[in-house]
């Protein structure tokens, strides 16, 4: 078990699940296999077109990559996995930090910079912040290996 996780500029999501590849299929996405955790974080950190997902920590599944930037909002996911999914993003170079949460659709404590007045004095220590207090730290992953997976469109 290793201490490795990822940091800023990078997007993901929280999903209230115990299996990665149920959440992997919701998603459309398709697994190429498993990897360890520093190669299949570079690949998404790396790569438009690759995700990596955790196993379950703590009953929550992470997915993680640049892809996700462009995720509208958490509440299509939500629908289509039936549970809580949580949204974060933080890329201090594009000015993002975002967080939202979204059960069966519905949205929750929504934030998105340029949506607040006071977005200048919110950065990515307050995204990491919020996702330890809903559900995990991603900066810390306590598990060995990872599932890499192409984006809808991506062999």
């Amino acid at each position: 078990m290793g201490a490795v996780g990822f940091g800023p500029k990078m997007a993901w999501l929280a999903v209230r699940h115990d299996d990665p590849v149920a959440v992997l299929t919701a998603l459309d996405l398709r697994d190429l296999g498993l990897t360890d955790v520093r190669s299949g974080l570079d690949m998404a950190y790396f790569t438009d077109d690759r995700v990596v997902v955790t196993p379950p920590i703590g009953g929550w599944v992470l997915v993680a990559g640049k892809w996700l930037f462009g995720l509208p909002s958490a509440a299509g996911p939500s629908v289509t996995l039936g549970t809580e999914v949580q949204y974060f993003a933080t890329h201090r170079g594009l000015l993002t930090h975002r967080w939202e949460r979204a059960v069966e659709g519905d949205l929750f404590d929504v934030f998105r910079s340029g949506d607040e007045e006071d977005d200048d004095l919110v950065d990515e220590r307050d995204v990491f912040r919020t996702a330890a207090q809903w559900s995990v730290d991603p900066r810390r992953l306590p598990v060995g290996t990872l599932h890499i997976a192409a984006v809808p469109g991506n062999a």
